[in-house]
């Protein structure tokens, strides 16, 4: 992962979204790895002023898996 240019390694929740907020640009995105769950990564997607936050973990059979993170909203915040 550390080959991929949005990869942030282990920034914090807060460092990921100050980031995203300062671009100011909908769609940017970065990738960091999760605060809870070792060996997840967090894709963390700005739009219209708020960080949409998805949980990435890559499956047994090495194919890739995303779902919204507990206590974030996929529709507006």
């Amino acid at each position: 992962m550390d080959t991929v240019p949005v990869y942030h390694g282990a920034i914090t929740r807060e460092a990921g979204e100050k980031l995203l907020l300062a671009a100011g640009t909908d769609g940017s995105y970065l990738l960091r790895d999760s605060e809870s769950i070792p060996g997840v990564y967090c894709l963390c997607v700005l739009h219209q002023g708020y960080v949409y936050t998805y949980r990435v973990s890559q499956t047994e059979a090495g194919s890739w898996s995303a779902e919204v993170a507990p206590g974030t909203s996929t529709c507006g915040g």
